[in-house]
């Protein structure tokens, strides 16, 4: 199989209509000759589904609390709706896409984060049917909801789901998009390179701060594991033009 490269699409990116617009139509130029897995979550149409449901969210130490009818708006949001919307969005610009969840063909099985409810953190990952779809010609779009070893489905951090499939695949590329321009210094300027083995250096001076610091830790995760570079660039500027930082060895 040719070099794969793993793009992850979401959080605030998913409100912005013009930067979705200009992403999707990059996105289905560049994977005309290229082999690429889009991963996504959905941060914002989540709180909308809950918001509308009357289901209050609940948080401990910041990161989302999923009980049972949180979880159903989870997955109504993620694979119903923007999963979905994406998927259409690639085949309007003539691409073959296939929208499926982490559930589909077992593809992310998890521990449960007990603390944290119905949320999943992938144990094992089988790239059997993303593999087939990509040998089939369809780009597979994928968002995160996995399952629990009983088969429950479970809510992944979306950037935690990437990280693993890319390190299952041995990634030529793995680009996490987000709306600031990659990793930032303390004069708010881009860092263009980081080496893996500075990373724990620039967290403890704390360069690198706040959410900042899971995502560097999943790229220098999957740098360790084989991926072969890990982009963070600004998702507003488009795929073709990668805006931000590389991490790599």
């Amino acid at each position: 199989m040719r070099a794969v490269s793993v793009i992850k699409f979401g959080g605030s990116l998913t409100k912005n209509k013009d930067a979705q617009k200009k992403f999707i139509k990059e996105l289905a130029e560049i994977s005309k000759n290229n082999k690429i897995i889009l991963v996504h979550g959905g941060g914002p149409e989540i709180n909308n589904l809950l918001s509308r449901l009357n289901i209050e969210s609940k948080f401990v130490n910041g990161l989302r609390y999923t009980d049972e009818q949180t979880l159903e708006a989870v997955e109504m949001a993620l694979s119903g709706k923007v999963n979905k919307m994406l998927m259409a969005e690639l085949i309007n610009c003539g691409v073959r896409a296939v929208g499926i969840s982490a559930r589909d063909g077992a593809i992310a099985v998890c521990d449960v984060k007990q603390e944290l409810g119905f949320v999943g953190e992938p144990t094992k990952i089988d790239i059997s049917l993303i593999e087939t779809l990509i040998n089939g010609g369809f780009f597979p779009v994928i968002s995160s909801v996995g399952m629990a070893k009983d088969t429950h489905a479970l809510n992944i951090n979306a950037d935690t789901l990437a990280t693993n499939i890319a390190i299952a695949f041995k990634a030529d590329k793995l680009i996490f998009l987000t709306d600031v321009a990659g990793v930032l210094d303390k004069d708010k300027k881009t860092i263009r390179e980081i080496k893996v083995s500075e990373v724990d250096e620039l967290i403890k001076n704390e360069v690198i701060t706040g959410g900042m610091i899971p995502k560097i830790n999943s790229c220098k995760k999957a740098v360790e594991e084989g991926v072969q570079e890990v982009l963070i660039v600004d998702g507003v500027s488009g795929i073709k033009n990668l805006n931000g930082t590389v991490i790599k060895n």
